[in-house]
């Protein structure tokens, strides 16, 4: 039996961060099933105090910033209240969980044991964010096969003369298999090891609309009469521009998150409540998808909404998703491209062949990383 133990941000309570957890443990433990070899599958519960304080409903005191900030989420706190228990609840079900790790010494001093350990997906190698650890470059591996599958670095470029160029260089290359998730991802694995790696799509899309709908919710509204705008944290131009938007199609917006200032006085329909199967659901159900978002765009192509994405052509994540299923167009920049905007079905069949042969060649990933017969 093949112990698997992955690494990633599963307890972040923003939806793809979770989901994309979910789908990889779903999708290797399917694979393993169809070749009938048994796997015990696990996800390191590891949650650093600055990722448990960044998903907390009110945040610790500690700076005027945080005081106004509580203030302002006072009226919204029953509905965050209700979202963050349906984060923990789905955690706490869904993902095969080892023990929890608070903090990267007790990785260090007692990891988890495993055949082979997988640096999940989403941004865990991004040295800038608020959460990072070095353990998501699994430096507490002491034996066994160290992985990886579409990890990202994260949208924008990364200085590594000011993030320790060496330390992270040599964590790569004690790799055996680099998977990432987009080109500037590809580029920064080169940057720092100077060798080749494999791009592959994030895991939420190896899985069918069918497989998440198995999971989703029943919530609607509107009788999916609305626009579901997802962004995490949406600019006051894009908050205009889905207003605009949100006029010419005669459509209310319904938001999920509670984001900043710019959207606290509208006439958006909040749904705050919403956990992870409420989010495919709204996904699912929506007229139209509004999204700034990564897996905003990733689900609109699972669900085959008709979609938009502010500004996807700008990051490297998004636009390489639009580029391979020729959907570039669904990018909107200003104002002025509201004209072009309407309920306009997408391509189901093109976004259909480039999903199957994306999934073909990650099957064969990890078929070859993994040791598994084809």
């Amino acid at each position: 039996m093949d112990k698997i133990a992955t690494i990633t941000f599963h307890r972040a309570h923003n939806f793809g961060s979770v989901l994309q957890t979910y789908a990889l443990q779903e999708y290797i433990c399917k694979m393993y099933k169809e070749c009938n070899k048994e796997i015990q599958y696990q996800v390191i519960d590891f949650c650093s105090t600055e990722q448990k304080d960044l998903y907390s409903v009110f945040k610790p005191n500690v700076s005027w910033k945080n005081v106004i900030k509580n203030i302002i989420t006072i009226p919204y706190a029953k509905k965050l209240q209700i979202k963050h228990r349906k984060f923990e609840t789905f955690i706490e079900e869904e993902f095969n969980l080892t023990q929890k790790y608070c903090e990267e010494r007790e990785l260090l001093e007692n990891p988890p044991v495993a055949d082979y350990y997988i640096s999940g997906s989403d941004q865990l190698w991004n040295v800038r964010t608020l959460d990072f650890s070095d353990v998501y470059y699994l430096n507490f591996v002491k034996s066994g096969k160290k992985l990886s599958y579409a990890a990202s670095f994260g949208p924008l470029k990364i200085d590594w003369q000011h993030y320790d160029k060496e330390k992270y260089s040599h964590l790569l290359n004690d790799y055996d298999a680099i998977s990432v998730r987009e080109l500037g991802s590809k580029r920064n694995v080169e940057y720092l090891t100077g060798k080749q790696c494999q791009v592959n799509i994030d895991p939420t899309l190896l899985l069918s609309c069918n497989e998440w709908r198995k999971i989703q919710s029943n919530v609607d509204y509107n009788n999916g009469q609305y626009i579901l705008l997802y962004c995490l944290e949406p600019t006051k131009k894009q908050l205009e521009i889905a207003n605009a938007i949100s006029g010419k199609l005669k459509l209310p917006i319904v938001i999920l998150r509670y984001n900043n200032k710019n959207d606290m006085i509208n006439r958006y329909v909040k749904k705050y409540e919403s956990g992870p199967k409420d989010f495919l659901a709204y996904i699912d159900h929506a007229a139209l998808v509004l999204s700034s978002s990564f897996h905003g765009t990733a689900y609109s192509l699972i669900y085959h909404k008709s979609f938009y994405v502010f500004d996807g052509m700008k990051d490297n994540r998004i636009s390489e998703i639009l580029r391979k299923t020729e959907m570039t167009e669904r990018s909107i920049d200003s104002i002025k491209d509201i004209e072009r905007v309407t309920l306009k079905p997408v391509d189901r069949e093109k976004i259909d062949i480039v999903l199957a042969e994306e999934r073909k060649r990650s099957k064969l990933y990890f078929q070859k990383v993994l040791q598994l017969k084809k």
